[in-house]
Parts: structure tokens; C-alpha cells; sequence
């Protein structure tokens, strides 16, 4: 191998590994290494002074939910809702919590043509979910 080609050989090199350390820091720059989604991205609540509805008590916001988002429900009668999102029992809407006041803050559920959520039943949805999830 002639030394110009080491020479340039080892420029590439140090181009790459430059490349390679500088790659975390664009990453984070531009907004990399985050979930996607924002789950649980939603209303600032201050759990000390709110009023935190139990899951037993939300059975209008649960039974807007569950025209889709039900265990029971399969195929085409869950309207496109990703199997095991689902609000008819404690259980699954616990695990779901975050999720789901994401997407209500976000405007993305419930979808257009499906029951709204009033504003009184958005914010039992965001206190629950954001203030332990209480059964």
C-alpha cells in the first residue's frame, strides 16, 4: 500500500469516527431518543387540590370509549382501535391511561364522526390519568 493511499485511508477513518461522536448530540438536538408518540403528554393538573374522579365513577367517559375500544369487540366493530387498547375494565384502562390522555389532549380521539367527549368529561379523563388512576 503507498502512503498516499494510507494517508487517505486514514482521513476517511477519522471523517467516520468524527461522524460517529458527533451522531448523540444530533440526535438530541433534534429531538432524538424520544418516544414518538408523547404519551402522557397532557393538561398540567395539580393532584394535591384536585377533585380525582375513580374509574367506577367515569361511566360516561368509559362508555364513549368502549364503542371501540372494548375487549369484546373484534375485527371491523372495533373501528380501527389497536387490539388490547381497550377502557371496559380497571385493568386495561389503567394501563391505557397515558395514552389515552394523550390522544384526547392531542384532538386525535375520539375520531370525527364517533361520540365527543364533553369538556367535563376530557378533564375527569385528565385528572384520572394524571393523579393515580384511582379504582
Amino acid at each position: 500500500m503507498t502512503h498516499s493511499r494510507v494517508r487517505t485511508l486514514f482521513t476517511d477513518l477519522r471523517t467516520w469516527l468524527f461522524a460517529l461522536a458527533l451522531a448523540p448530540l444530533a440526535a438530541v438536538a433534534c429531538g432524538g431518543g424520544e418516544e414518538s408518540d408523547d404519551a402522557g403528554d397532557g393538561p398540567e393538573i395539580d393532584c394535591a387540590t384536585a377533585t380525582v374522579p375513580k374509574f367506577s365513577e367515569m361511566s360516561t367517559v368509559w362508555n364513549k370509549c368502549t364503542t371501540c375500544h372494548a375487549s369484546t369487540l373484534t375485527g371491523a366493530s372495533r373501528v380501527n382501535a389497536p387490539v388490547g387498547v381497550d377502557f371496559d375494565t380497571y385493568a386495561a384502562a389503567k394501563t391505557n391511561a397515558a395514552t389515552a390522555m394523550h390522544e384526547v389532549y392531542e384532538g386525535a380521539m375520539p375520531p370525527a364522526g364517533l361520540p365527543a367527549l364533553s369538556e367535563d368529561e376530557e378533564d375527569q379523563l385528565y385528572r384520572w390519568a394524571s393523579c393515580g388512576t384511582p379504582e
